[in-house]
């Protein structure tokens, strides 16, 4: 399976003219983006990946975001951290092969839709940091570069905690001072399953607290050097003392 890129070029058109374009993301195919743009708009990724097809099989479309970071990083986790920055990879799956997957995601073919939100979701809307974390396919792509972990017997062990409000618990988790630091991530994360194992919901309210409380930990203490069962217990033994 082939992937491409946008032009730079064609990524400057195609982000000026979302108006212009609108009615086309109803399209059954992305016939349309040659027929606008004829000058070649995408140009082949130099990485081949064997063919893949995302989970569009949920009712509720955000609730297949746990399944996909899986199907998406796996496929590609050859490619860089320089490479998954670059805003003309992202618009150009979305544009091409991941083009029905976007329909799926934002319920493109039945429901109505505005400017601003095929701005906002197929395209780099805000600062390039928190961009890769708002496009919905680049932020599939790095929960998984964050999370995954090549040395455990299921290497996505780390992500079990966010089959349910996936968006918000990953929005919230960048923005943390640990989100670029992979080890700290998938030990807070999996604290967070084993609580909810022991019977506990863990509300949005305690989750942003228990992330305050790591930040104020990563202060003080070099997290990298403490053993991953004595960070975690730290983080599970906060969370009972403060919901008792």
């Amino acid at each position: 399976m082939k992937l491409y890129f946008m032009t730079e070029d064609a990524l400057a058109y195609f982000k000026g003219n979302v108006k212009n374009n609108l009615h086309y993301y109803k399209d059954d195919n992305t016939n349309w983006i040659k027929t606008v743009y004829p000058d070649n708009p995408l140009q082949e990724f130099k990485i081949k990946v064997n063919d893949f097809k995302m989970d569009m099989t949920r009712e509720n479309p955000s609730d297949a975001d746990y399944y996909n970071v899986k199907i998406l990083y796996e496929k590609l986790r050859d490619i860089s951290d320089a490479q998954a920055t670059d805003e003309r990879l992202w618009v150009g799956l979305a544009h091409d092969c991941l083009f029905e997957y976007m329909q799926y995601r934002f319920n493109l073919k039945n429901g109505a839709f505005s400017e601003d939100r095929i701005k906002k979701n197929f395209f780099f809307a805000y600062g390039k940091k928190r961009s890769l974390i708002r496009h919905p396919i680049a932020r599939l792509w790095w929960i998984g570069r964050l999370t995954y972990d090549k040395n455990a017997q299921n290497p996505y062990y780390a992500i079990e905690y966010l089959k349910k409000d996936f968006q918000t618990k990953v929005l919230t988790l960048f923005s943390s001072n640990f989100a670029n630091n992979s080890k700290i991530a998938r030990v807070f994360l999996d604290s967070m399953r084993i609580i909810e194992e022991k019977g506990r919901v863990v509300t949005r309210g305690q989750y942003r607290e228990l992330i305050k409380y790591v930040n104020l930990l990563s202060g003080t203490t070099i997290l990298d050097y403490l053993p991953k069962e004595y960070l975690q217990e730290k983080i599970i033994n906060h969370y009972f003392k403060q919901n008792k």
